[in-house]
């Protein structure tokens, strides 16, 4: 396919040369809320969101403060924690597990120990106003330490493993109403103190380690249990807590006892990370992945009330404004879905709809704003045979490819170069469309990209 090439692209290239190995692009920041839950270990927290509010906060419920065992609720709410009072709160426990349902809006809650050390076998949900204890038909044995995470190709909360005087190995989903057993011809040695979470590039739930376990990493794929072996693992470990980053496509994983050391799972590997800043070791600590702000939160389990977020140095985002301009099939061409731009990966877009089978082309600059050739932008095309249609970035490049039909599909290599990082790229889509005015074109809306690096 043709490409035109110009001084942009060869800055990349020249990038490119740079040395493959970046340093880990995370890092921990501790926070310093005005206001703070007391210190508390073996609780559990999760991020839940309203059905239908634009924005949600992590929930935190439960655990052992002083040796008195609690049933506050705390909300974050990404720069402070409040304390919620709702009418009806689930018994105080410790050990219990929390995850959210996204299609119904509801964060469950199940088991845990009670006061005087009863095993409890109870489920809850809360639903943004108040919690709600539910009366299902089947539900699993009363149990403490045990795992759970939302299955998004199942669409029910899945809790494995536990321990009820026993080690546990038995898997239940919940479908809203009622829980349900999975029977599946392999699975994980029974365990306690290990932990699952969601792996986006799998498609199904990551399990590791627990008490009295090996390294050992296995995968649910929504049928049946796989052990892996990955080419690195962590060392073995319980009390520790994992949590899925869907931005980055990855497995956050901190905690347990011993170092404190860091590590993701990107899908095939276990990745240990070097962030500059490294919170102290705990065990019973909780993570939750704060879709807001698109960061993972930690809190508790060391001896002062700490708040710590982890992220990206630099997150790749995509904002996406203005547009285009209707051609022959009598609307304007858009742009996406949209990957996220990270070095090290290809930044990949769709103009849509466009006319079936046209070249497609992409112009892209480092600026929405002006151009050293047109001026400040954006510039009407009027002039050229385009009425109604707008340049709306810096044309430093233009790249041309084939639509297939209707649609087509633009990709950037990004090098992986930190000097990348926190930089911004300006792109805009067009077609030919000989139908559509006198110079024969159309154009799209268009998108600000930011390189981040995971």
């Amino acid at each position: 396919m043709p490409r035109y090439f110009s001084y942009a692209r060869s800055v990349l290239l020249a990038l490119g040369c740079a040395p493959g190995f970046v340093a880990a692009q995370t890092n921990w920041t501790q926070l310093t809320p005005p206001t703070s839950p007391p210190t508390v270990t073996a609780h559990a927290m999760a991020f839940y969101r309203q059905f239908g509010q634009p924005t949600g906060a992590t929930v935190l419920f439960g655990g052992v403060r002083a040796g008195t065992y609690s049933n506050e609720m705390w909300m974050w709410d990404g720069t402070n924690w409040s304390q919620a009072t709702p009418a009806t709160l689930p018994p105080a426990r410790v050990a219990h597990t929390m995850a959210y349902a996204a299609p119904n809006s509801r964060l469950v809650l199940f088991g845990g120990i009670g006061v005087g050390g009863a095993l409890l076998g109870d489920t809850w949900e809360w639903n943004g106003w108040f919690w709600q204890q539910k009366a299902p038909q089947n539900q699993p044995s009363a149990r403490r330490s045990h795992a759970m995470a939302y299955m998004p190709n199942r669409g029910t909360v899945v809790l494995w493993g536990g321990y009820d005087g026993t080690d546990l190995g038995d898997m239940w989903e919940w479908n809203g109403q009622n829980w349900l057993p999975i029977s599946t011809l392999h699975r994980p040695p029974a365990r306690r103190a290990t932990d699952i979470a969601f792996d986006p590039v799998n498609n199904g739930l990551l399990l590791f380690s627990g008490y009295q376990q090996p390294a050992d990493t296995w995968l649910f794929d929504g049928t049946d249990w796989t052990q892996l072996m990955p080419v690195t693992s962590p060392s073995a470990r319980y009390d520790h807590s994992m949590v899925t980053d869907p931005v980055r496509r990855r497995i956050v994983m901190f905690g347990g006892p011993g170092a404190a050391d860091q590590w993701e799972w990107d899908g095939s590997n276990w990745l240990q990370r070097s962030p500059a800043t490294l919170p102290a070791a705990r065990s019973d600590t909780y993570l939750a992945y704060d879709e807001d702000r698109e960061e993972v939160l930690m809190f508790g389990s060391s001896p002062t009330p700490e708040t710590w977020r982890y992220a990206p140095t630099h997150n790749a985002t995509v904002s996406i404004s203005g547009a285009g301009c209707a051609g022959s099939l009598g609307q304007a061409p858009v742009l996406g879905p949209m990957t996220r731009p990270w070095i090290g990966e290809t930044f990949s877009t769709r103009i849509l709809p466009v006319p079936a089978n046209t070249i497609a082309l992409m112009i892209y600059g480092f600026s929405d704003t002006f151009s050293p050739t047109l001026g400040p932008l954006p510039v009407s095309l009027a002039g050229i045979g385009m009425p109604g249609c707008t340049l709306q970035v810096d044309s430093v490049l233009i790249d041309s490819f084939p639509a297939a039909g209707t649609v087509a599909i633009w990709n950037l290599p990004l090098p992986n170069s930190a000097a990348l990082l926190g930089g911004k790229i300006y792109c805009q889509g067009a077609a030919l469309d000989p139908g559509a005015n006198a110079f024969g074109a159309i154009v799209s809306n268009h998108a600000e990209l930011t390189i981040g690096g995971k």
